[in-house]
Parts: structure tokens; sequence; C-alpha cells
């Protein structure tokens, strides 16, 4: 009696019975981070809003996350409802852009402050009218440019009168760029002419022959150089002395400036709070009806709807 036929039907059976009683097994998801990523967008798909919700360089995940946090908060059924929360969530993500761009017209006020400032003086140093004949660069020191400048000029004729002595063709073109044309008769006061004064009078009894020196009984030009690099160097101490003390007081004007920048203001200020204000009442209005919507579905009591309609015509 041949038993194979028998044999291969009892196989099958028992692979059947198996099959039945096995459970099926289940997908476990993305594993790999990509497609988890990936995944962690796909109830955007659907969003009617999601495709003009996100604009370039924006998150599209962050928007994906406050979307199905929303979702999962409200528990939306029906058309209408999703499309409330899609809607609620569009107007968060523009109140949230409301508040990058309100940080970044602070941020743009208040830390570029000193750069201004900087610009605004090298700008009005461009503009400083002939200085030989409107008393010199040192009229200026106000300024940190024109501060700056004299304290260059000083130390450049010190060096090269300690090097080589006077030299007033030289000298008088760097003297007259600092404190403008001199004035011989001395209707000046001395605070403004004192070092030029004092070049004039010690380059004058440098330049004396020697004869003439020894006989009356004058100093060497050695003396008079280094008398006159002397009040040189009291001049520049003065002047950087000054430099530390304008900087201390800029730096704390600065500081106060970028206080009051904390909040911008004027047209940029206008503009963001009337987006601003737009956005809150659109998010008012989407979770009101979004309130009343659910409570009608679940048959619980809907306080009658309050219409505003405010308007100045005197018609």
């Amino acid at each position: 009696m041949n038993t194979e036929p028998q044999s291969n039907n009892k196989e099958k059976s028992e692979q059947s019975a198996v099959s039945q009683t096995s459970p099926v097994p289940r997908s476990t998801g993305p594993r790999t981070q990509r497609g988890k990523d990936k995944s962690k967008n796909n109830a955007l798909k659907f969003g009617i809003f999601s495709r003009v919700a996100v604009l370039p360089g924006e998150s599209e995940a962050e928007f994906g996350a406050l979307l199905n946090g929303l979702r999962g908060h409200f528990l939306p059924i029906g058309t209408l409802e999703v499309t409330l929360v899609e809607k609620l969530a569009v107007d968060l993500w523009r109140y949230r852009r409301f508040l990058i761009a309100e940080g970044a017209e602070i941020q743009a006020g208040a830390e570029f402050v000193e750069w201004n400032q900087m610009e605004h003086h090298r700008e009005e140093s461009t503009r400083f009218p002939q200085l030989h004949c409107n008393g010199g660069l040192t009229r200026r020191i106000s300024n940190p440019e024109a501060l700056e400048g004299c304290l260059n000029l000083l130390v450049q004729l010190r060096e090269r009168i300690e090097e080589d002595g006077f030299n007033r063709e030289w000298d008088n073109q760097i003297l007259t760029k600092l404190y403008g044309e001199y004035d011989q008769e001395g209707r000046r006061e001395d605070w403004q002419q004192g070092l030029r004064s004092s070049y004039m009078q010690l380059s004058t009894a440098a330049a004396r022959p020697d004869n003439v020196r020894q006989e009356g009984g004058f100093e060497s030009q050695e003396v008079y150089k280094d008398s006159f690099v002397a009040k040189l160097k009291d001049e520049i101490k003065h002047l950087e002395r000054y430099k530390k003390e304008q900087a201390a007081v800029l730096s704390s004007k600065l500081k106060l400036e970028s206080l009051r920048r904390s909040v911008p203001d004027g047209p940029e200020l206008d503009r963001l709070l009337r987006y601003a204000a737009a956005v809150s009442r659109d998010i008012e209005r989407t979770l009101n009806q979004l309130e009343r919507l659910q409570r009608m579905r679940l048959g619980q009591p809907v306080p009658p709807p309050i219409n505003l309609n405010v308007t100045t015509s005197k018609d």
C-alpha cells in the first residue's frame, strides 16, 4: 500500500495549522535615524496648510512637532476639527515668527550701537574743515578719530626731533595740523598755543650760531631739543589720560544706549505690534471655533457667539 500521499497530506495540514495559530509579525517602524526623522513629518503630508506654513529656512520638524502636539491635545474628529487644529498650528507658528523678528530687531539695534557710533565718528572726521585755519585737530579731540590722529602726530614729531633735532619746515607741517596757523602776535590763549609757542622759542634758541651761544651763555642745541621733547611727552601723556577717560564715558553711554534699544522703536515696532495683534486675534478666533465645534459634537452646552462690529462711520 502506498503511503506517500498520506504523508504529504499530513505535512500540509500541520503547516496549515501552524500558519493559523502563529501570530503574524508586525512592522516595528523605522529603525534608522534617517527613517525616524522622516516619519516625524508624516502628519504634515496630509495637512492642507503644511505646504505653505513653513517658509524656506524654517524647521519642518519643529512645525510638525507643534502640529502633532495640538492634535494630541485636542484629538480632533472630522475634517472641520482637523482643519481648525491645523489652522491653529499655523497661527501659533506665525506668532513664533513674530517673536523671532522682534528678537532680531532688538539684537540689531543693541549689538551694533558701538559700530554705528564708530562709523558716525569716522564720517564726522572726513567732514572736518581746513585744519590750518580752524584751530587744528586738537580743537576736535571730542571725536575719538581726531584724538587718535593727534596722538599719532605728536608721536611722529617726538620721534623725529629725538633723532634729528629741530627742522622747522618739516615740524611746522605737523604743528599746523595739530594747532592751526601760528599766531605770532599771541592773540590766542596759551592753552591753545602752548606747545606751539614753546617750539618757536626753543627752536629759535637752538638755531643760534655757536659763537653767539658761547658769548651769551646760552645752552647747547641738545638741551633745547631735550626740553621740547619733554614738553611733547607731557602733551602725549595728557592726551592719553583724556583718551582713557573718553573711552570709559563712551563705554557707559553705549551700555545705556543698548539698554534703551532692548525694545524696538519707531515704525518697526508699530509694524511688529500690528502683526502680533492680528495673529493673536486669529488664534483666539480659531480656539473659540474649535471649542464650540467640539462641545457641539459632545452634546455639551454651547454659549451663544458674540459678534462685535465696530465702525467709526457717522452714517
